[in-house]
């Protein structure tokens, strides 16, 4: 449709008027390619009074504002979000303290008397506990906006989690060879297990992250009404 035009040092201002008691307002944007897919990228929203929405935005497109009734806004879309969030970082955190100690007092006192067997367990400690510490840091990061920070911390997560199997995997083979063959006579053992378990997740977890679309997060139609559109056409 055009240029493609975007990050503007002065905004556009756009003043929409209603007359219908509504709530949670969000100016929106679609850059009138393939399917209709509302977006609050690049837009401010700010209520001037209870009648008239301004839209600030930042690109040249097709322009509306989405407002929820006032009787659907207090439909919870997930129940209890709250409490299961709670639950979870407790129990992540709880996880990380006691990991934590185990790895305390392996390096502290048992470090030069570990044998295979123990090193695989910490390391996949080590897994477990960076996976606990990406999780409950993501919503904080994902809060700030930061897009460079968003991607490292997806990376890390995905690092992480594929890190955290790889090594359960290799403690359930060592289990194997200890219990079923008997004996573990693979040269350079620990090294190999090492590099596999910590190096092999990565070309996997880039792999994951680069793999998957990039989409803007977008506002669903069907949750909010339509109430004016200015179509800004300049992309």
């Amino acid at each position: 449709m055009g240029a493609n035009i975007h990050n503007l040092t002065s905004t556009i201002d756009m003043t929409f008027e209603h007359k219908d008691k509504v709530s949670n307002e969000s100016c929106v944007s679609w850059d009138g390619k393939g399917e209709l897919n509302w977006t609050t990228f690049g837009c401010v929203t700010e209520t001037i009074d209870s009648n008239t929405i301004k839209c600030s935005c930042s690109h040249l497109t097709f322009f509306a504002v989405l407002m929820i009734p006032q009787s659907d806004v207090s439909i919870d879309p997930v129940p209890d979000l709250e409490s299961l969030t709670l639950i979870t970082s407790i129990g992540c955190g709880i996880s990380m303290f006691f990991m934590a100690i185990a790895l305390f007092m392996h390096f502290l006192l048992r470090k030069a008397k570990s044998n295979q067997a123990t090193k695989i367990l910490m390391n996949m400690f080590v897994a477990l506990s960076l996976l606990n510490a990406s999780f409950l840091s993501n919503e904080s990061i994902a809060n700030t906006g930061d897009n460079a920070a968003c991607v490292f911390i997806a990376l890390l997560l995905h690092y992480s989690m594929l890190a955290s199997f790889t090594w359960f995997f290799i403690q359930a083979l060592h289990m194997y060879l200890w219990l079923i063959r008997q004996n573990v006579s693979i040269t350079n053992y620990m090294r190999k297990i090492t590099v596999l378990g910590w190096a092999g997740s990565g070309p996997l977890a880039n792999g994951a992250n680069s793999s998957a679309p990039s989409r803007t997060v977008a506002t669903p139609p069907h949750r909010g009404r339509l109430a004016a559109s200015s179509p800004i056409p300049g992309n």
